[in-house]
């Protein structure tokens, strides 16, 4: 039987379209690659020639009495950066726990420590707006409650502001890495940190723009916050939006793979899948606000497109691929019925042909990453690598197809923006760290 011309091409289309997991991460292996050949080494951090400039980091915190003192006493004392050319906010945003008084207490222990109080808790962007008025520096690191740069993170941030041709640069972000492995769920991750946000910030870079900051540490230059419009109070996350706007105001940002932090990652399911429905939600409000204006401006906002696209099509796929595992029960339970053993028996076929392609993509992918990370020391988490990498598509098409209704409705909804609640954090953020960051 022949297939009609226009009916090969739609086929082929929606071949394609179903594929974009295994083509998205062939490009992305191939971007990041090139990336890494032309780009990375250039972008190495040296050492500061004209001095250190003024810092502020601020520390958003609501009811974080198991991980504040810890981050504080390491941000206090263990960066390798003047002490009287950096001051530590704490936005303590209604905290109802003893981050208070531990933070009273560290006070009287770290003299550039200072604490803002917010009353009524109103979320980490309207916290940082409010700190931005108070901050001395020209420069602020967002570092949140359970997160630990790397020793010489400051002047390797900074060293980015330096460079000539550097006063667009509104924002760096560092490579995020996991401190706690207590769980089967935290350890998986590490193949997530590596293989996947990594390569693709930096395959992102290899076409000068990026989708998100980590808010978990970000350096930003203070006069591009303020030319953004601060934070934004009504979105789910405010590190994807200040991204956007910042870059669609004309500034830079970049992602800097050599600094690292550690950071407390969910350890459980129910934590991870709470964490990604946010991340998600965060990801539509943004694309479905601000992807129209930036298209007005194709040549101007030339950068972003590809992130639009991205974005975009991924979305696209995950709501069509639930709608195809349903069509994909519902016709194998016919066959099952009509006992239309051949067929049934070729369609697993096919979907386990699928799978296979999408894992070794994966794999090639995870030990490209490794090397460009760690040179191959991540590959200890080598046997939850398929596993994982499979997992990470599927859930995430999960997340975003279960928040896409929900955002759509928000738009035509006012936003309660802003209430935030601290997730469970890990035991071992009241371990001991080691001179990474990284729990010991």
């Amino acid at each position: 039987m022949t297939v009609p011309q226009g009916d090969a091409f739609v086929i082929l289309l929606l071949a394609l379209f179903y594929s974009y997991p295994i083509v998205g991460g062939m490009a992305f292996i191939v971007s990041s690659f090139y990336y890494r050949v032309f780009a990375e080494t250039k972008d190495l951090p040296s050492y500061l020639r004209h001095g250190e400039p003024f810092v502020t980091i601020l520390v958003p915190a609501h009811n974080e009495e198991h991980s504040i003192a810890q981050t504080v006493r390491y941000l206090g004392t263990r960066l390798n950066y003047p002490s009287d050319r950096y001051e530590i906010i704490v936005i303590d945003d209604g905290s109802t726990d003893q981050t208070a008084s531990i933070l009273s207490n560290l006070q009287s222990e770290i003299p550039h420590l200072r604490v803002i109080t917010i009353v009524e808790n109103r979320g980490k962007a309207h916290g940082f707006n409010v700190a931005l008025a108070y901050a001395k520096g020209e420069f602020i690191l967002s570092n949140d409650a359970d997160t630990r740069p790397n020793p010489d993170a400051l002047w390797q941030y900074m060293s980015y502001f330096e460079r000539e041709g550097s006063q667009n640069v509104g924002a760096v972000t560092g490579n995020m890495l996991s401190a706690n492995r207590t769980t089967l769920t935290a350890q998986a991750q590490q193949n997530e940190l590596n293989s996947i946000i990594g390569i693709i910030k930096r395959s992102q870079m290899s076409y000068g723009a990026l989708f998100a900051f980590s808010g978990a540490n970000t350096m930003y230059r203070k006069a591009a916050v303020l030319d953004s419009g601060g934070w934004q109070t009504e979105q789910p996350t405010e590190d994807i939006a200040i991204a956007w706007d910042m870059q669609a105001g004309g500034w830079r940002a970049l992602f800097a793979p050599h600094i690292r932090f550690f950071l407390d990652v969910p350890e459980t399911a129910s934590q991870l899948f709470k964490q990604r429905r946010r991340w998600s939600a965060g990801g539509l409000y943004v694309l479905l606000t601000k992807s129209s204006t930036l298209m007005r401006h194709p040549l101007r906002n030339a950068r972003m497109i590809p992130v639009i696209f991205d974005y975009g099509v991924s979305t696209l796929w995950s709501l069509f691929h639930w709608v195809s595992v349903v069509l994909f029960a519902w016709v194998q339970a016919v066959l099952v019925v009509s006992q239309d053993w051949e067929r049934f028996f070729h369609n697993w076929f096919l979907a386990g042909m699928f799978v296979a392609v999408q894992m070794v993509v994966g794999m090639i992918q995870l030990l490209a990453a490794s090397y460009d990370n760690d040179r191959g020391k991540s590959l200890k988490y080598l046997l939850f690598a398929p596993w994982y990498l499979l997992a990470y598509w599927m859930f995430n098409a999960w997340t975003i197809a279960w928040e896409f209704f929900p955002a759509v409705v928000s738009l035509f909804q006012p936003r309660v923006g802003g209430v935030w609640a601290s997730p469970t954090r890990s035991s071992s953020l009241r371990d001991s760290i080691d001179e990474t960051g990284a729990q010991q």
